[in-house]
């Protein structure tokens, strides 16, 4: 992998699991009434991005320094919270490093930033985080961009089975890919990774369809005619990238995200990591008119309509329904 070390990867790795650990301990601590706070719309934030981004930043400030970031939080909108959320967040990142921290220690690793233009973290603390906030579906999404492709990926998901033939088993998966070495799942908890596939079927009645929860996030209506026009097999909702994850290991073979209005461009963050771990694990990932992701253009896709990802053999018979179905 170009340029990144196996020191890089393993502190990265490392560090989600504790960013993980800890949105994991806020679940566990609060009812999550009060906790969510809203940044610019109905965006929601909480304690937990906080935290998970300045423990994920504080790791690259010391393995990769220079590497510049684009990272979805700041600290400006905490900055103005209340003193008892500011000492939450700070006392959270501080446990979870083992060490003594002022407020604005952790403010200036959640506001951490590079200059090496060559190199670039896409980071999403909790990707999902209306997910999270239901305790539902969530991870912390991390990818290592070299010149705008995806070297290296991420996905942090503690609500996901372990199992997905036994739902209520053990949870909490840990999903990773290197460019050119394969995509893998370990358990959240620890243990050996275990090398991933997309699911061999050609069937179209056997092919599930991924979808966002969240409406907001695409255009049911569309992918209900979509569903119909490939008589797919079924549709599962389930938030945030864990998707891919589920797409990646054979949970599911297609994941569509439409766009829900003509000026909407995804955020880097919130598909990078994903799509280099459903490409090394065999599948394929475009825009809605076919065109290759483009990561490259800042924080948003600015050059891609739409998100198609699938496990491979349906995917141009896919291209074809969303365009007949985009036009009815």
């Amino acid at each position: 992998m170009t340029g990144v070390s196996e020191l890089v990867v393993d502190a990265i790795l490392a560090a989600a699991r504790v960013a993980a650990r800890v949105c994991v301990r806020v679940q566990g601590e609060s009812t999550l009434s009060g906790v969510p706070e809203s940044k610019t719309g109905d965006e929601p934030v909480t304690i937990a991005d906080y935290a998970a981004q300045a423990i994920l930043l504080h790791t690259i400030a010391r393995v990769a320094p220079t590497h510049s970031i684009l990272a979805e939080e700041s600290s400006a909108h905490l900055r103005g919270q209340g003193e008892a959320t500011r000492l939450r967040v700070r006392d959270l990142v501080a446990d979870a490093l083992g060490e003594s921290l002022s407020f604005d220690a952790v403010c200036a690793h959640i506001d951490h930033a590079g200059t090496d233009a060559d190199y670039a973290w896409a980071i999403d603390p909790i990707d999902g985080t209306r997910g999270f906030i239901r305790r539902d579906q969530y991870c912390v999404a991390v990818a290592l961009l070299h010149r705008g492709a995806p070297v290296l990926s991420v996905l942090a998901c503690p609500n996901l089975a372990h199992d997905p033939a036994t739902p209520t088993g053990p949870r909490g998966v840990l999903f990773h890919a290197i460019r050119g070495q394969g995509a893998f799942a370990t358990p959240l908890e620890g243990g050996a990774p275990r090398r991933i596939h997309v699911r061999d079927v050609t069937d179209p009645s056997a092919m599930r369809i991924l979808a966002s929860v969240e409406t907001a996030h695409g255009d049911p209506a569309l992918i209900d005619r979509v569903v119909r026009e490939l008589r797919l097999g079924g549709l599962v909702r389930m938030d945030s990238q864990v998707k891919y994850g589920a797409l990646a290991r054979g949970d599911g073979e297609i994941y569509v995200r439409p766009r829900n209005r003509p000026d909407r461009r995804e955020n880097v963050w919130d598909h990078a990591p994903g799509v280099l771990l459903v490409e090394e694990a065999g599948g394929k990932a475009t825009d809605i008119d076919g065109k290759p992701l483009d990561f490259a253009t800042g924080r948003k896709m600015l050059n891609n309509r739409g998100i198609v990802v699938s496990h491979g053999p349906a995917h141009a018979k896919l291209l074809e329904a969303l365009r007949t179905a985009e036009g009815d």
